[in-house]
């Protein structure tokens, strides 16, 4: 296949990704059909507790200050909330509590945010450990 071939269909798929995701925010700031934050990490949570199966890491359903809701992040051993998951106009947002650890990062498709997720701890968590000893 041509080089010219190849960019074209490799533009047509990013095209049809951002334009899927463009109805996806279209359709989470319209009122009526609008992205339900709770629903979406409520069906987030199972997705995240089959991929991510960890004697180190526990996720939790919770409210924070302004009465949202999130899943955080915790670390078992310390106790302590690495960061939280939340839902927002049709996307999910891992936000750290320990940035010297762990980006921050956004995505629109569930699978893909739980996979992102998945490589960040796994490729964080060790000095993480190492540097926070109980």
């Amino acid at each position: 296949m041509s080089a010219k071939k190849q960019a074209s269909a490799s533009g047509s798929d990013f095209d049809s990704e951002v334009d899927g995701a463009r109805k996806r925010l279209e359709a989470s700031l319209n009122e009526e059909t609008g992205f339900d934050d709770l629903a979406a990490l409520q069906a987030l949570a199972p997705i995240l507790a089959d991929k991510i199966r960890s004697r180190r890491l526990a996720f939790a359903l919770a409210d924070d200050e302004d009465d949202e809701t999130q899943i955080a992040v915790i670390h078992v051993q310390t106790d302590e909330e690495l960061g939280f998951i939340f839902a927002e106009d049709g996307e999910y947002v891992f936000e750290s509590n320990l940035e010297a650890y762990f980006d921050d990062f956004v995505d629109d498709d569930p699978a893909r945010f739980v996979e992102r997720l998945y490589e960040t701890l796994r490729a964080d968590l060790p000095k993480y450990e190492v540097e926070n000893k109980g």
